[in-house]
Order: C-alpha cells, then sequence, then structure tokens
C-alpha cells in the first residue's frame, strides 16, 4: 500500500486510496483503521520533528487524524491520502507550534558538559549521534525541515514533495540544498569535537 500511496499521477489518487476513502465515508471503522495503520509512522515522523516533544507530538497526532476522520467526505481524491493527510499534519503542527512553542533545549543540557560525559560504548555513541541530529534538525526552519523529513526519513522522490508540499520541484531541490548546508554547519563543529 505504501508505494500505491506515494505513486500518484496526474489524475489523481490511487484506486486503493479512493477505496479506502469511499470506506471509511460509509462508516466501516476497518477502512479507516487501514488509512490509520497504512500512513501513522509516517505522519508521526513529521510530527516528531515539527514539534519536537513526543508528547505534544501524540497528541498532534490524534488531533490529526480525528480531524482526517471529520474531513473525508471532502476528500475528493485530487491527491493520494497520503498527501492529503500530509497537508492536514502540516497545518495542525503550525497551530500547535502556535498555540504553545515547544522549547528547545541546548545541547549541554541534554548532553552536559564535556567533562560530565564519560566515556560511552558504541551503542551509546549511536544514541548521543541521533539525538545531536534530530536536535540540530529541529532548528532548521519549517521548510527546510519538511523537506529533509519528506526526502531522508520518507523517501520520497523530488517529484513527489513537489506534489505533496504544493511546490515546484526546483524549489523542493532549493530548500533541500539549503537545510542541507544549514544543517552541515551546525553539525561540522561537533564533528570536529568527536
Amino acid at each position: 500500500m505504501k508505494a500505491e500511496a506515494v505513486c500518484e499521477g496526474i489524475a489523481g489518487a490511487p484506486a486503493r486510496d479512493l477505496q479506502i476513502a469511499a470506506a471509511a465515508r460509509r462508516g466501516e471503522t476497518a477502512a479507516f483503521r487501514e488509512l490509520y495503520d497504512a500512513y501513522r509512522d509516517r505522519i508521526w515522523s513529521l510530527v516528531l520533528y515539527s514539534v519536537g516533544d513526543p508528547l505534544q507530538a501524540q497528541d498532534v497526532l490524534q488531533t490529526i487524524f480525528l480531524k482526517a476522520y471529520r474531513g473525508l467526505p471532502g476528500f475528493r481524491g485530487e491527491s493520494g491520502l497520503f498527501t492529503w493527510l500530509y497537508r492536514i499534519a502540516r497545518n495542525e503542527c503550525r497551530n500547535s507550534l502556535r498555540r504553545r512553542p515547544a522549547p528547545h533545549m541546548s545541547l549541554d543540557a541534554i548532553l552536559g558538559s564535556r567533562d560530565e560525559i564519560e566515556p560511552a560504548g558504541a551503542a551509546d555513541a549511536a544514541e548521543t549521534s541521533r539525538l545531536l541530529l534530530r536536535d540540530a534538525v529541529s532548528r532548521l526552519p519549517a521548510k527546510m525541515r519538511e523537506v529533509l523529513v519528506l526526502r531522508y526519513v520518507e523517501g520520497l522522490s523530488y517529484d513527489e514533495i513537489s506534489r505533496t508540499l504544493g511546490c515546484a520541484p526546483g524549489t523542493v531541490a532549493s530548500r533541500l540544498n539549503r537545510a542541507l548546508a544549514e544543517l552541515g554547519d551546525r553539525l561540522r563543529p561537533l564533528r570536529r569535537a568527536l
């Protein structure tokens, strides 16, 4: 299903997306469950990278799927379900951040000072690297963060990102290049320190 949902054509949503949406509109809870199961993890990635706090992200994720459930009668099939859900998620993340911005923690607050850090094993080093990367990504502007998550977490092509965000592929490429450059600048001092 994942490949079908991502491979939208010019004609709009894949047939399976239309079937799921129609069944869910008829009140078939199994259809909405299928929609939820198919897209929960992908939407979760966006939400977590957008709001930063896992507890806040859980609330936002529930709100997104509640809005999707209520909004299914308005789904026209002009895009795939993922694209439609992504737009709901994107708007809800922005609303959530406007209502209660998540505080950013400094790297020292997360890791402690260099003197406090004990030599760590490979597993600890990998977890530290993930935390550092996630912190650096979360500090990027929203538009840059979006394209990074869609490209490298979700694995979408430039054209798929373009359709999802409603912008030109050149804009996607430009945002991605700027995001990678900024991310590189933020992580360069850390590479030297480690």
